[in-house]
């Protein structure tokens, strides 16, 4: 976190303006201010619908490391785990989607929604075409509730990489709009912190101090990948004719060979019994400053498995 507090206000806008420095060939700031940031794809592509993601700030590469060709068309961030003002994901819908349109994705927690929510509105009146999905991939959240109240975390990545792919191959937007939802739907995650101190395991943590679903004792890496790997299964279910796609999400604390040791624990559990098709590992969300990673899991029909094909590489990670 930047240590100036004096800018905390700016910050958004002030990291945007470093992107945009360092990589002017492939970002470009549309608007930024206080609490608000707008980045866009150096070069648009308006024959195409738009993906504009949005949150909170301070937890990169999410939200405005995703955009890429092949990702997201623009990022809309708020101040640091604060929502983007509507007006902010409007002005970014209204400059990308007034041709093609514009699909909304965003994590589902309240203000989000509420801000997207408004933005939808707002484009709808001026005559622009638009789609929403809300990410509801954390498994350890409204247990016993409805899938739809659940809050979103790092499967959102795995989103905005099928939303890019469907864009990028001409797939009208209601038509994206209802895979991606569907993608939602076979997609889960769950987090896994390592106090050393305690010599405890929690399971299903939240970023913003929330506790988890369930505390271990051991402080065994292994097995903490199989109990985690075996909730994932247990909540998604994975049919026979679907494959998976894994992504390991490695939190701040954590170093860069254990990522690989949980990725590779992760996906001798899962090929047991499931087709595991693609992984990936890296810094997907920066987002707690703690030891530990996250497992999140797609099942894929053979469309999705057929568009999420392949690698996109960003400043920050390849998916």
């Amino acid at each position: 976190m930047i240590w100036n507090t004096d800018r905390m206000d700016y910050y958004a806008a002030d990291f945007i303006s470093g992107m945009t420095k360092v990589f002017p060939e492939r970002w470009k700031c549309l608007k930024s201010g206080k609490n608000s940031g707008i980045i866009i794809k150096a070069k648009p592509t308006p024959e195409r619908f738009a993906v504009i993601i949005s949150g909170g700030s301070g937890n990169g590469p999410l939200f405005p490391g995703y955009v890429a060709e092949g990702l997201a068309d623009a990022a809309v961030v708020g101040a640091p785990f604060a929502a983007p003002n509507a007006y902010a994901i409007y002005e970014a819908g209204r400059y990308l989607g007034r041709n093609s349109g514009v699909l909304l994705l965003y994590n589902n927690f309240s203000g989000d929604y509420l801000n997207n929510d408004m933005a939808q509105e707002l484009l709808e009146m001026e005559n622009i075409e638009v789609e929403s999905v809300a990410s509801n991939d954390d498994i350890a959240t409204a247990l016993n509730e409805p899938r739809e109240n659940r809050g979103g975390r790092t499967g959102i990545a795995l989103l905005i990489k099928l939303a890019g792919a469907c864009s990028k191959a001409a797939i009208p937007l209601k038509d994206a709009a209802s895979l991606v939802r569907y993608a939602n739907e076979r997609l889960g995650t769950i987090s896994v912190h390592v106090n050393f101190e305690k010599q405890l395991i929690e399971y299903g943590a939240g970023f913003s101090g929330e506790p988890g679903i369930r505390t271990e004792n051991h402080m065994n890496l292994h097995r903490s990948v199989k109990e985690a790997a075996e909730m994932l299964i247990s909540s998604l279910k994975p049919r026979n004719d679907e494959r998976l796609f894994l992504l390991v999400n490695r939190l701040r604390l954590t170093s860069y060979p254990d990522s690989y040791i949980v990725a590779d624990a992760a996906y001798d559990v899962l090929s047991q019994n499931f087709k595991v098709e693609q992984v990936r590992v890296g810094a997907f969300s920066n987002i707690a400053d703690i030891y530990g990673y996250e497992l999140s899991i797609l099942c894929m029909n053979e469309e999705i498995s057929r568009l999420m094909g392949g690698y996109i590489v960003t400043d920050s990670f390849v998916i």
